[in-house]
């Protein structure tokens, strides 16, 4: 993920009209943490100063060695820990539990959500964001959007990028060599460790680098719900409006898109939420 959206703040924002009270000494989970850049960005929105921890959680060594790297810069000291939810110390709790460009990824998202239930601090904060809008994606305004964006040109990478993928797939073709582009350089590096036998194309590198274990339905809010009984979603946020995040846009569009993020529209092609575990109920003496 590159830059992020302005949703961490908008999303924090909201968080703090609907729960005044929100402790001022966090503990913070990061699942998926990749190099950091969520963690981050929560650095910099209302509650920066009131983070006391971090935990980095994430499958990758690669990407935990860059998340350290860029946690070493943070007012707060972070831990990185390798592996899936079972990793973290046992009987850990966090008042905010953050999740980037994860949920779309997850087979099982019920039971993945049950998981963060048992981590979260009583009265704490589930907060998502990058995932596709399942309950949108089929809008037909989100499809008309879509379409005048891209009938008015080609996006730009496609001039940038297209002509070297072009030239290197007919390099292989013809050749039945590996060229230097990125496709060839992953089939190498796959061949050298013996973990394949013959070079693999296009479609099924990227079917196995970017899972989308949830393809063609999004994340539904309505679901989510169902599966979180006992949280309350404190503000949804949709964007990418059309297709494409805000810092993707011609100017014309980008304007139209920060119009439709300040009206609260729903029907982007993405979306965020933040979710509070609702307090357990006091017993009377």
């Amino acid at each position: 993920m590159g830059e992020p959206p302005p949703q961490f703040n908008l999303l924090i924002e909201d968080c703090l009209r609907s729960y005044a009270d929100m402790p001022g000494d966090l503990r913070v989970l990061d699942i998926g943490c990749g190099t950091g850049l969520a963690s981050d960005s929560l650095f910099k929105t209302a509650i920066g100063s009131r983070i006391r921890a971090i935990d980095l959680l994430d499958i990758s060594p690669e990407m935990l060695q860059r998340a350290s790297q860029r946690a070493s810069r943070w007012p707060a000291p972070a831990t990185c820990h390798r592996g899936l939810i079972d990793s973290l110390p046992k009987g850990a709790r966090y008042e905010v539990v953050v999740t980037c460009s994860v949920l779309h990824h997850i087979p099982d998202l019920p039971t993945f959500l049950q998981a963060i239930r048992k981590l979260q601090a009583d009265g704490g904060v589930f907060l998502h964001l990058q995932d596709p809008n399942g309950d949108f994606l089929t809008d037909p305004e989100l499809r008309q959007r879509r379409a005048l964006l891209f009938q008015r040109a080609l996006p730009e990478w496609v001039y940038r990028f297209a002509p070297r993928r072009i030239a290197g797939r007919i390099y292989r073709e013809l050749t039945g060599k590996q060229g230097q582009d990125y496709i060839s350089k992953t089939n190498r590096a796959l061949l050298e460790k013996g973990l394949i036998t013959t070079p693999l194309s296009v479609v099924e590198i990227f079917a196995i680098t970017d899972i989308h274990a949830q393809e063609g339905q999004g994340i539904s809010m309505c679901l989510m719900q169902s599966w979180m009984p006992e949280y309350e979603c404190l503000s949804r946020r949709s964007y990418a409006f059309f297709g494409r995040l805000a810092n993707q846009l011609p100017p014309k569009y980008r304007k139209i898109e920060e119009n439709l993020i300040r009206r609260r529209a729903l029907n982007g092609q993405k979306v965020s939420a933040i979710w509070r575990l609702r307090p357990a109920p006091r017993l009377e003496n």
